[in-house]
């Protein structure tokens, strides 16, 4: 089939795009939130070679009343042909399960016929599964990165979306202001979009067992390293302790979770867990380093990604 259907308009570049679409894509294009996918144990994935899922631009063409109906059109267009991507996806992620969401990047190809087809990617959020097997009873997971069996789950981040939300459009409407001549960010499609990211979560995470108790036998905690040291609104450390950014220019590197997972949070988070659980597992990509708030408890396991304390 060929990439570009018969009788779609080949466009050459966004800018040619209606301004509706244009603005629209340009504006998810900045808060994919990957920090976040990450923080919940997801990712949006990277294709070994090509793009699966590939729309050419003029597949995007057309009249959109507003900015809701021009990102209708994005979604609908994925529909008609992800599963073909995800068939592709499956051959490098045999294990992934995919969401109905996407990281939304520039991508060109080449057909015999057209030459060069310019247009967007949509990367699939999937959840990998990462997995941890403890042989214990009455688990609570804090934060979301880890899946254990039976064990309930404690969200860091479910009260403070808004935040997020509010801290990326504050932060991206200052980059575009000071540094894209034509000024594309859209705060009202922006927030729909990261809704949409937080409302697909739910709903795939619906069948967990959520708890409010920080309180229990076992806690098992996903850290996320992180240079802030003060805790506070999220907009506020990144000013604090993610200056250089401001100064660089480099806003694409600011990331919410490192902003929650400041010092003074974690040190705080783990007393409290320390005086209400008998033992923590401490699991990270690499393996963990014992805080020094926890050096007082034993260890009793050691494995590749975690620790496991008790009193």
């Amino acid at each position: 089939m060929p990439i570009l259907k018969r009788g779609k308009e080949k466009i050459y570049h966004i800018d040619h795009l209606p301004e509706k679409m244009r603005i629209t894509l340009k504006t998810v294009m900045d808060v994919n939130l990957h920090d976040v996918a990450k923080y919940y144990g997801l990712k949006y994935l990277v294709p070994r070679y090509g793009e699966p899922i590939f729309i050419p631009y003029g597949e995007l063409n057309g009249k959109f009343d507003d900015y809701e109906k021009a990102f209708e059109k994005i979604y609908e267009t994925i529909e008609e042909i992800k599963n073909e991507g995800y068939n592709e996806y499956k051959q490098w992620y045999p294990d992934a399960t995919f969401l109905d969401h996407y990281r939304i990047v520039f991508y060109s190809t080449t057909e015999y016929s057209e030459g060069v087809i310019y247009g967007i990617a949509a990367e699939p959020l999937a959840d990998l599964k990462p997995t941890l097997d403890l042989n214990e009873d009455e688990v609570t997971v804090i934060g979301m990165g880890i899946r254990v069996p039976h064990a309930r789950y404690y969200d860091l981040i479910r009260n403070r979306r808004d935040e997020i939300i509010e801290a990326y459009n504050q932060i991206y409407s200052e980059f575009h202001t000071k540094y894209d001549k034509d000024k594309v960010y859209v705060v009202e499609v922006a927030t729909y979009y990261m809704k949409k990211f937080f409302e697909v979560i739910d709903e795939y995470f619906e069948g967990l067992n959520f708890t409010n108790d920080l309180k229990g036998k076992v806690a098992v905690i996903p850290l996320i390293s992180s240079p802030a040291k003060k805790n506070g609104k999220i907009i506020d450390v990144w000013r604090e302790d993610f200056k250089k950014y401001f100064e660089e220019g480099n806003y694409y590197k600011f990331e919410a979770i490192q902003a929650v997972y400041n010092q003074e949070f974690v040190n705080s988070l783990l007393e409290k867990v320390k005086n209400n659980f008998e033992k923590i597992v401490l699991v990270e990509e690499k393996k963990p380093k014992v805080p020094e708030i926890l050096k007082d408890m034993k260890i009793k396991k050691e494995g590749e990604n975690y620790i496991i304390l008790e009193r």
